[in-house]
C-alpha cells in the first residue's frame, strides 16, 4: 500500500511539473507576442539582422534592447521612456531600434557579443563593425535617456 501511495505521489508531482511548465511556456509565448505587437506599434524591429541591414543602409547606429518577459523594469523602459514623445521622435530619426527577448531570441542575435546578465540592457552599436558605442544598464527615465542619445551622437560623429 505504501508503494502505491509513493507511486501516486510521484506521478502527481510529474503531472504538476508538466502543467507548470506548460503554463510558463504559454505565458512566455504571450509575452513574446506582446513584444512583437509593441515593436510593430512603435516602428521598431524584432529581427536583429534585419535591423542591422537597415542601420547600415541608413548609416545610423543600431540600438539593441535586450529585454525579458515579466520584467517590470523592462516594461517601464518600454512604456514610460520609449513612448515619451521627444524620446520616440529622436529614436525614429537617429537610430534603428531592435527589441529582443533574452530567453527566447538568443539564437537570433549575437548574444555572446552583447551579454545581458540583467534586463533591460540597451546597446548602441556601430552597424559596420558591430562594436558597442554605448551601453545603458537597466531602466532610465526619459530625460536620462535623452542625455544618453546626446552622448551617442557625439560618439557617432567622431
Amino acid at each position: 500500500m505504501q508503494r502505491l501511495t509513493t507511486r501516486l505521489q510521484l506521478t502527481m508531482e510529474k503531472q504538476m511539473k508538466l502543467i507548470l511548465s506548460m503554463l510558463l511556456l504559454a505565458l512566455s509565448l504571450f509575452g513574446r507576442a506582446d513584444l512583437d505587437e509593441y515593436a510593430q506599434k512603435m516602428g521598431f524591429e524584432r529581427d536583429y539582422y534585419t535591423a542591422l541591414a537597415k542601420a547600415k543602409k541608413a548609416h545610423r547606429p543600431l540600438m539593441l534592447v535586450v529585454t525579458k518577459a515579466e520584467c517590470p523594469w523592462c516594461d517601464r523602459l518600454e512604456d514610460r521612456t520609449f513612448t515619451e514623445h521627444t524620446v520616440h521622435t529622436r529614436l525614429k530619426k537617429e537610430v534603428i531600434v531592435v527589441l529582443v527577448y533574452k530567453n527566447f531570441d538568443e539564437g537570433e542575435y549575437p548574444a555572446e557579443k552583447f551579454p545581458a546578465p540583467f534586463s533591460p540592457r540597451t546597446f548602441f552599436i556601430d552597424p559596420d563593425t558591430q562594436k558597442n558605442l554605448l551601453i545603458i544598464n537597466g531602466y532610465v527615465k526619459p530625460d536620462n535617456f535623452l542625455e544618453n542619445l546626446d552622448k551617442l551622437n557625439m560618439l557617432w560623429q567622431d
